[in-house]
């Protein structure tokens, strides 16, 4: 047998040979096919000339196998019975009218196999349909399948037989730290401190802009994307176990300004991940789905399960519909990903993600804060509070000159890139139970959390005083895995002080960039996170006296309504346009209400929805004991 490569398989040179391949397989028929194996046949036409009569007849009353003939037992997939007696009369040749009877049959399996992932990973490949003779394949495993490739006898399509199947081990299952140590400890920093791990990181990705991504002036996007490769799939610190401690993050920005480039040449460089454009940004092509082949059901898993414990870089994630990204829920917080039909179909998709989105108002300069374009891509807070971070980019934070600048390539990489992909590999092959932080690193843990909860507004669930430690943590491993932190021989990965400094430093810093804008925007919101001042409220009190008899039915419908505005006002205090837009206009200039992004609704500051429920409880207490006193009299 030849071993060939994935995208060789369907070679012409192949046809009708015996081939070993590494393949991994994204999808099958939900029920396997039983086709004929052996049939019993007996001749129950008139004896003519061509007759050789019973004793010489090679096929009167014989059993005849298709033992072998693996293409011939292709022609009964999707066949109906009345048709076999035309495929058996091929097969065998006969001469003469006959009966036949099924004595056992082969089943096959319809298989979907794609390029393996990891260091195998080929760009531009589809998946191709074959068939397994037996039973037992997994989906979404890697195997060497071993066969002949061939054509399908009823569509003429290329496809491949296999009859022999090997499960393989990913490449995180097969590194060897021990192979692999000494080279590793070429990314250790000696006295390590956080200005040296950034100083360390600025000359990194120096080489890389001039000889792998050709894209310059972006230190944030590199790093950005460079921190999403390291995080492990799951950790302890103090006592709390993070059952999801891969990456989820959004880079969102203007059109040409290399976000997609970096994800794309980082991926290729060190060969770990895989790219999808807009194409696959359905829900199917993220996750799976359940389709016809020929009349019948078959599982096709996505993009997102396909790389489990890997990276996927999903490009134009703008595309992605509001209603898809409340479905991708359980797949981005639990790494499950499940398909829910007739059947229900679940695997594990816990797998890094780096989507990449335009902004919708086209340039993010449209933007009175280029965070607030995250909340057009991401409806849902539900759905942003799941990013790790966000990192915004704008065509004007890099200089034309300085694009245009002539620059030569340095002619002696830092590392090479096997080396960046041990490094890799050696942090997703940590189990929760190999990652160690230092007693110092909770705290700093911790006392950061505080300080991010206090400076950033929960309006964009970015930064939330309810889990950002959890996220402050998660960095932390990346910085650590990136300079190969360790200790027991490099058996354990050490995250210490210092790895959780670069961590918050890294919030600080993409967050008050300009192009961001989240820590401008959160200064300016946090005045309306707080509440209601008591001078606001005062002043809101006298406008609402001018009211008179209205005054009361107006609070109620504040207080009541989840949203407010200028309509609902009108409906049902009873007023004119002109009155409804002038309170709008009062209760937004004191910052009582603020305005829902992308809508013509407003939503109640908590210090006035506060005051409203104060103002109007007595009076209904009020009104319900005059009534009851009515009844009893």
């Amino acid at each position: 047998m030849r071993r060939v490569s994935f995208s060789e398989m369907l070679h012409e040179r192949h046809y009708n040979r015996h081939i070993i391949v590494k393949c991994f397989v994204s999808g099958k028929s939900i029920s396997p096919y039983a086709v004929p194996k052996t049939i019993k046949i007996r001749c129950v036409g008139e004896r003519d000339k061509k007759c050789l009569g019973e004793s010489k007849c090679e096929y009167y009353n014989r059993k005849v196998s298709f033992e072998g003939k693996y293409v011939e037992m292709l022609k009964f997939i999707g066949v109906a019975e009345s048709h076999f007696r035309n495929i058996i009369k091929g097969s065998f040749k006969l001469p003469c009218s006959f009966a036949f009877e099924i004595i056992d049959v082969q089943n096959i399996e319809r298989i979907f196999v794609t390029a393996p992932t990891g260091k195998e990973r080929i760009r531009n490949v589809g998946n191709y349909v074959c068939y397994n003779f037996g039973l037992g394949i997994d989906v979404n495993v890697i195997y060497e399948l071993s066969g002949f490739s061939t054509t399908d006898p009823n569509t003429q399509t290329g496809t491949c037989i296999f009859t022999d199947s090997k499960k393989l081990k990913s490449d995180i299952e097969t590194f060897s730290l021990k192979k692999a140590r000494s080279g590793l400890e070429e990314f250790q920093i000696e006295n390590v401190t956080e200005d040296k791990i950034y100083l360390f990181l600025e000359q990194l990705y120096e080489y890389y802009a001039r000889n792998v991504t050709k894209i310059y002036g972006r230190f944030h996007l590199h790093l950005a994307v460079d921190m999403a490769f390291r995080s492990p799939i799951s950790f302890t610190f103090g006592n709390e176990k993070v059952h999801k401690g891969w990456t989820d993050i959004m880079i969102i920005g203007d059109t040409r300004c290399g976000k997609g480039y970096v994800s794309e040449k980082l991926v290729e460089y060190f060969n770990v991940g895989e790219t999808i454009s807009g194409d696959n940004t359905s829900y199917a092509g993220l996750v799976g789905g359940i389709d016809q082949y020929d009349n019948h059901r078959v599982i096709s898993w996505g993009k997102i399960p396909i790389n489990d414990q890997g990276l996927v870089v999903i490009d134009e994630a703008g595309e992605i519909k509001p209603e898809d990204w409340g479905r991708l829920s359980r797949v981005r917080s639990e790494g499950i990903a499940e398909i829910v039909k007739i059947q229900k179909q679940i695997t594990n998709a816990r797998t890094r993600l780096i989507f990449l989105a335009n902004p919708p108002l086209k340039t993010i300069s449209s933007y009175s804060y280029g965070i607030q374009s995250l909340i057009d891509v991401v409806k849902a807070p539900e759905d942003i509070a799941r990013f790790d971070y966000v990192l915004v980019v704008s065509h004007d934070e890099v200089s034309v000159d300085d694009i245009n600048k002539q620059r030569s390539e340095i002619s002696r990489p830092m590392f090479s890139s096997k080396l960046e992909q041990d490094l890799i590999m050696w942090v997703w092959s940590r189990k929760h139970n190999q990652i160690h932080f230092s007693d110092k690193a909770v705290d700093a843990i911790f006392q950061r959390a505080k300080e991010l909860a206090k400076k950033y507004s929960f309006s964009i669930p970015l930064i939330q005083g309810e889990n950002v430690r959890i996220k402050i943590a998660k960095l932390a491993v990346c910085f650590a895995g990136r300079v190969f932190s360790n200790k027991n021989n490099g058996e354990t990965l050490l995250v210490n002080r210092v790895h959780v400094d670069c961590a918050f430093a890294f919030f600080n810093v993409i967050y008050k960039l300009e192009a961001n804008g989240y820590l401008d925007y959160s200064v300016i919101q946090r005045e309306v996170d707080r509440g209601a001042s008591s001078e606001d409220l005062k002043r809101i009190d006298k406008y609402f006296k001018s009211f008179t008899n209205s005054r009361l039915r107006l609070m109620k419908s504040l207080f009541q309504s989840v949203t407010i505005n200028l309509r609902d006002l009108v409906e049902q205090v009873n007023v004119s346009d002109e009155i409804a837009r002038e309170c709008i206009s009062k209760l937004n200039e004191m910052k009582l209400i603020v305005k829902i992004p992308s809508s013509n609704y407003y939503r109640k500051n908590p210090g006035f929805n506060k005051w409203l429920k104060a103002k109007i409880i007595p009076h209904e207490l009020a009104d319900r004991g005059a009534s009851y006193g009515e009844v009893r009299d």
